[in-house]
């Protein structure tokens, strides 16, 4: 995070950073950064790789190509983190 979910997907959008991963979200703080981001081309999904939407535990975007692994990453290093 550099800062505010704005300026980190907007970053996303103009290639300034390859992957963006919030594992919490904030409607006010998304909402027009991520319609910004799919028109750019990126691909915005929730933590489980579902399309993102307003009742996302989180928000995962990046280049389609990236995505699929990032999933997969986050995933494990969020079962990791959980007591068992």
């Amino acid at each position: 995070m550099f800062g505010s979910a704005a300026v980190d997907l907007a970053w996303v959008a103009d290639g300034r950073t390859d992957v963006l991963v919030m594992l919490s979200n904030d409607q006010w703080g998304t909402a027009a950064n991520l319609l910004i981001d799919r028109e750019a081309g990126a691909a915005v999904v929730d933590i489980d790789g579902s399309p993102h939407t307003m009742a996302s535990r989180a928000t995962i975007a990046a280049s389609p190509k990236l995505v699929a692994d990032l999933v997969e990453l986050v995933a494990a290093a969020t079962s990791r983190s959980r007591p068992s």
